[in-house]
């Protein structure tokens, strides 16, 4: 198969017209032959079958007298027929009744009767058809017939149809050799235009065009190839000359780049000398390789750093810190402004913050540091004075919380005062004088009291009398009790606002669940004397009622800086319609607890600067309510959020805070 391949393609072509020619041939010689041998075994069946119906018909009245001889005369006319080989006539008892051979043997070997048909084996026919007399049959005929004709029908055949298919591969072979040329030819120019472009180079080269078939597409194809490739060679010399012209180029900059480098190194060594902050390369394990001057801050020579490593300068409480600070950078995780401690020659710790890149490739990193110990210690006045302005804060807000209260209890002590006078008044009108008299009139008649009360004037009208002052005494018995009553409610009220300001007074940082709700009414009441004085209507839209760990203290301040501010804003629009609306909502992650006024509104450029501390609109504020409000929402993870349309459009301000379902009782 390997050879067929490596055939020229016009010894391919011959080829493949012959053998297609020769497979032609013979199938259809294979289909005429066997088409003959079918029909003239048929033929062999029928003629057979025709010379057994006459032996037949003659031998019956033989066989049904029984008369043997004449049924073997009557076989013997079988001579005539060369290709008979033998006969017999079988009784119907498979008897042989009459025989006959064209060669005769000792025992012929007779087949069993069979009924009538007609079989075929290697070398014979061999054909059964019965004896009939009146409709009866009465015996079997057996006909043996070689096949000798057959095979030389076949012989025949086969000598014909192999000159036919000698004399059709001449015919194709001739034909092919001149046919094949219009495919051979075309591929015999690319051919040489492709050896010719190889060899040389010359693309060049075209091959003509001989048709406008597959090849002559392919011809096509190939040429414009050609001269895409011829086009190529161009622009790729011209490009290489290009190149070259650009090398030259690069060269030329490459130089004065390097020479820039150069100047550049010689001025970031410069920038590493002179910087007051701390340069320094080191190695992943700590290692330092190079310092600048500015490390002379430890105290120590800082060429002699060199070698050394940092850590040994790190104070104990941040060493860990550091090696894991060298692990991040090990694993090319930069470090920004990580502030460490750090120990100096005299002892003294000071604070730096350093900020790191890695050069994994080099096993090295670039650090810079600087000394933030004034900018700490800064932080930790600045966070000191932070808790001052939030207690200062919280004690002008307690301040103003224990006001209302006190508003609220002289309110309350006004409505002692008014039931302690009205008892005084119906104490006075009681009468009890009368009752006095009347036991003194008792004891003057107590001899003869039973004559007095029935005969006497003035003793016939005691009953009565009696009657009307016991019924005058239920009736002051009755406002003293009501009275009473009240006043016990007031004092009770007393008490309950007292201790809701000292609740309130006491230290704060306690993280507690407490309801929402419940801080937004303690809020109210501690507001309730300014709202109820300026008439102010306060409206509530509670759409959840929530619980909240959180610190109980910070909130109410925040909430009674708000309400208060919102009071004082209706105070100041002169609005006869003055009001305020409380919201309580929730979404998945917080709470907002929303209070909006009609009152004066806010500027939108106050918007920004309102939570500054000192910053305030109010004649007589100190500034710092909201601004330590927003501190204290910020501590508790939430947020102060203000909203205003403009002047004389009102606010509204929300309080945000964190909200997690799981803070609700189960």
């Amino acid at each position: 198969m390997r050879q067929l391949h490596d055939l020229p393609i016009r010894r391919k072509l011959a080829l493949i017209d012959m053998a297609t020619t020769a497979a032609a041939v013979l199938l259809a010689c294979g289909i005429l032959i066997f088409y003959e041998q079918f029909t003239f075994r048929k033929t062999m069946v029928h003629d057979l079958s025709i010379t057994a119906q006459m032996i037949a018909t003659n031998t019956a009245s033989a066989l049904s007298f029984d008369d043997a001889l004449a049924a073997r005369e009557i076989l013997q006319a079988l001579t005539a027929q060369p290709h008979i080989m033998a006969a017999c006539v079988f009784t119907p008892g498979g008897r042989v009744f009459a025989e006959y051979q064209r060669r005769r043997t000792a025992t012929p070997d007779w087949p069993a009767p069979k009924t009538a048909g007609a079989t075929f084996d290697d070398a014979s026919l061999r054909l059964f058809h019965p004896i009939t007399l009146g409709g009866e049959v009465i015996g079997t005929l057996y006909v043996q017939s070689d096949l000798v004709e057959v095979s030389t029908r076949w012989r025949r055949y086969l000598v014909v149809g192999l000159a036919i298919l000698a004399g059709a591969m001449l015919v194709s072979f001739l034909l092919g050799s001149r046919l094949q040329r219009m495919i051979s030819g075309p591929v015999s120019l690319l051919s040489d235009a492709i050896a010719k472009v190889t060899a040389g180079q010359q693309t060049s080269t075209r091959v003509t065009k001989l048709g406008n078939d597959e090849l002559g597409r392919l011809t096509d194809g190939f040429n414009h190839m050609l001269a895409r490739i011829e086009a190529r060679e161009s622009d790729l010399r011209k490009a290489q000359a290009e190149l070259e012209r650009r090398v030259q180029e690069r060269t030329r900059e490459l130089s004065i780049q390097i020479s820039e480098r150069e100047r550049t190194e010689e001025e970031r060594d410069r920038f590493f000398t002179l910087s007051l902050d701390l340069f320094c390369i080191a190695e992943f394990d700590g290692t330092l390789r190079r310092t600048n001057p500015a490390f002379a801050i430890f105290g120590y020579d800082p060429a002699r750093l060199e070698g050394l490593n940092y850590l040994d300068f790190v104070a104990p409480e941040d060493v860990e810190a550091s090696r894991e600070n060298l692990r991040k950078l090990a694993d090319g995780e930069p470090i920004l402004n990580r502030e460490l401690r750090m120990s100096c020659a005299d002892g003294v710790i000071r604070w730096f913050a350093w900020t790191a890149i890695a050069a994994p490739g080099e096993g090295i990193f670039f650090a810079c540091g600087r000394d933030v110990t004034d900018q700490k210690r800064a932080e930790t006045e600045r966070e000191q004075l932070h808790r001052k302005l939030l207690e200062t804060s919280r004690r002008a807000g307690m301040a103003e919380v224990a006001t209302s209260v006190l508003h609220n209890v002289g309110n309350v002590l006004n409505s002692v005062n008014v039931s302690a006078t009205v008892l005084d008044d119906k104490i006075r009108d009681s009468r009890i004088e009368l009752v006095t008299e009347l036991s003194a009139l008792f004891q003057e008649h107590a001899h003869d009291l039973a004559d007095f009360l029935t005969r006497d004037p003035r003793g016939r009208e005691i009953p009565q009398f009696v009657q009307m002052l016991a019924s005058h005494l239920a009736e002051v018995c009755s406002g003293v009790t009501r009275e009473l009553e009240s006043l016990r409610k007031n004092v009770d009220h007393i008490k309950e606002i007292v201790a809701m300001q000292q609740n309130y007074a006491r230290v704060s940082g306690v993280i507690e669940n407490v309801s929402v709700i419940d801080l937004v009414e303690d809020a109210v009441q501690m507001n309730a004397g300014g709202l109820q004085r300026h008439a102010i209507h306060l409206h509530r839209n509670f759409t959840a009622r929530p619980r909240v760990s959180v610190d109980k203290h910070k909130v109410l301040q925040i909430l009674v800086n708000i309400i208060r501010n919102a009071k004082y804003a209706c105070t100041e629009s002169g609005r006869p319609d003055r009001h305020v609306t409380i919201d309580v909502a929730t979404t998945p992650q917080t709470i907002r607890i929303a209070v909006t006024d009609n009152g004066v509104g806010i500027l939108p450029e106050n918007r920004t600067r309102i939570f500054s501390h000192g910053f305030t609109t109010r004649q007589g504020g100190h500034g710092f309510g909201l601004h330590s409000g927003a501190i204290a929402a910020k501590e508790l993870g939430g947020a102060i959020e203000v909203h205003s349309d403009g002047p004389g459009q009102g606010a509204r301000f929300t309080l945000v805070l964190p909200y997690e379902p799981q803070d609700q009782p189960t």
